[in-house]
């Protein structure tokens, strides 16, 4: 990056509710890599909590007071992904917004692809588990449910993205004072909504492909995601979404 880069200001949300085992060592993971490798920013981790009920919240006020001020613990009105985004997003102007799993299953080496997209012109960079290059470790029943919902995604709307709930997204200052606030859903589908509608008005989307580890299988823990209701779940708010945009 040029010297002209060096101040830019970048903005990392992790959402987080009932986070307790995994915020403290995921969020000293996330600022050490960009302690190493994002020295070009200004950068701020928001530890984005929907009212978590177990030691989410201590943990980061804690990391919070460590730090400078770099990790920050914001306390979101309500339960929901989207909407732990969306006020993390808000929180804090900068050039490059990221939000990521708090979990980390996509790994950080590919965070500098994801915000380089942001500097070269991109609205949106995507991390995608199926561009090619990418590495995946999941069970077979969690691969089966991206592919089917990425069909029906791209038949329905007519796209060429081939993932999108990938916890792994960075957007530029147009999105969020443009496109945020035309996004409806706060949950799950936050991500998947903010795309599609992203693309059909046009701006630039790229897919960076991405190192991907399913945690609960890395762990010895069986999927228990229920293929029938979540595929039942999307098509009601792809369903709800393709009525709501302009013809």
């Amino acid at each position: 990056m040029t010297s002209e880069q060096k101040n830019k200001k970048l903005n990392i949300v992790l959402p987080a509710y009932n986070e307790e085992k995994v915020i403290g060592d995921s969020t000293e993971r996330l600022s050490g890599f960009c302690r190493q490798n994002m020295t070009a920013y200004d950068w701020k981790i928001i530890v984005a909590d929907n009212g978590s009920t177990d030691k989410t919240a201590d943990i980061v006020r804690k990391m919070e007071k460590d730090s400078g001020n770099k990790i920050v613990h914001k306390l979101v009105s309500a339960k929901g992904k989207g909407l732990a985004v969306r006020e993390g997003w808000q929180s804090f102007d900068a050039d490059v917004y990221v939000f990521m799993d708090a979990d980390l299953s996509t790994d950080l080496s590919g965070l500098p692809a994801l915000t380089n997209a942001i500097e070269q012109g991109y609205d949106l960079a995507v991390g995608s588990r199926m561009a090619l290059g990418s590495v995946v470790r999941r069970s077979l029943k969690r691969k089966i449910i991206s592919k089917v919902f990425s069909l029906l995604v791209r038949r329905k709307f007519g796209l060429r993205i081939k993932d999108y709930p990938c916890g792994f997204k960075a957007a530029n200052n147009k999105i969020v004072r443009e496109l945020l606030p035309l996004v409806k859903n706060n949950t799950w589908f936050f991500d998947t909504e903010m795309i599609i509608r992203a693309a059909k008005k046009g701006y630039k989307i790229k897919e960076i492909p991405v190192k991907w580890t399913d945690t609960d299988e890395d762990a010895g823990r069986e999927s228990k995601a229920d293929l029938k209701k979540i595929i039942k779940e999307y098509l009601k708010e792809l369903k709800k979404l393709k009525a709501d945009l302009p013809r």
